[in-house]
């Protein structure tokens, strides 16, 4: 590492992004990166993300290092797309769910997770585009993203996932499903579901076992689509998906392809969570973009 931008967002990580990105300079510092040049950079939905992008050329930026959660890197993956085949990335977790983190075996502690970058190791994983936009680790339509469209930032700051758990439920109990085509460059499927999940790594909600064939560097979207929630038959199954092995339930559609499109043939109005933030409505086209991030990781 010669230049390094370390990005932070106020509004994340329970607004100390600045203070972890003043600490990670001190902390380099006394880990041998006196030489290095630190530039700060705040960003989010005040800042101008070409003027950040522009000042890192104009530094010669090599590496980038993103504080917060999964919606912050979501956020800097789309800014510095163009950039990115010639940055290293480094993680510092800030946010609620830390799914990207967790997959990575980057540990959710400050000075654990700052010594994966600075020890060097490197790992090409993928990203998604979804329309226009950037997808890192999941998207959601249907009960997950109607739960969380209606949390605060405050709420999920202040009672973490129980607040997730509290307003699915509640849902729940309304039966909604929505009338969905589903296609990929394998297959096509249609029919009405209430709960539609694509994730690029083997991590939904933080929790890691989600799904044990995915990883984050296979070049693949993995969809998953059930067309009924049935809290009874989800008891049963259990097991199986405390397991990470989701595709194998028999009321479950289980889909990995490269590319997919996904249209509502009922509803007017369809949206999507992407990596925790409101997305894209219904159409939507999704590509993986295969090994185009480089990311600091544990040696092991």
């Amino acid at each position: 590492m010669e230049n390094v931008m370390i990005l932070f967002n106020e509004t994340s990580g329970k607004d100390k992004g600045r203070e972890l990105a003043e600490q990670f300079v001190s902390y380099a510092k006394e880990h041998g990166q006196t030489d290095t040049h630190f530039l700060l950079e705040q960003v989010g939905p005040d800042c101008d993300s070409k003027k950040t992008v522009e000042k890192a050329q104009a530094e010669h930026i090599d590496t980038l290092i993103f504080i917060g959660g999964d919606g912050t890197i979501n956020h800097n993956v789309a800014d510095f797309k163009e950039e990115l085949p010639h940055l290293k990335v480094g993680l510092l977790p800030g946010g609620t769910v830390n799914n990207m983190a967790r997959v990575l075996g980057i540990p959710l502690k400050f000075e654990a997770a700052a010594d994966i970058i600075l020890g060097g190791a490197t790992r090409k994983i993928d990203y998604g585009m979804i329309n226009q936009k950037v997808i890192v680790s999941t998207m959601t339509i249907g009960i997950l993203a109607d739960t969380a469209a209606r949390i605060s930032q405050e709420e999920k700051q202040k009672y973490g996932k129980l607040i997730f758990v509290k307003n699915f439920f509640k849902l729940l109990a309304k039966k909604k499903r929505y009338h969905l085509e589903v296609t990929t460059e394998n297959e096509q499927w249609r029919g009405k579901t209430q709960l539609v999940t694509v994730t690029m790594t083997n991590s939904v909600g933080g929790y890691t076992n989600f799904d044990d064939s995915a990883s984050p560097d296979d070049g693949l979207f993995h969809l998953t689509i059930l067309p009924k929630l049935n809290i009874f038959k989800l008891a049963f199954y259990l097991p199986k998906i405390i397991l990470g092995k989701i595709y194998e339930l028999p009321d479950i559609k289980y889909i990995t392809a490269a590319e997919i499109n996904i249209k509502s043939t009922s509803e007017k109005k369809v949206g999507t969570r992407v990596d925790g933030d409101p997305s894209e409505e219904l159409p939507i086209q999704m590509k993986v973009v295969k090994h185009g991030l480089t990311v600091f990781v544990p040696k092991t």
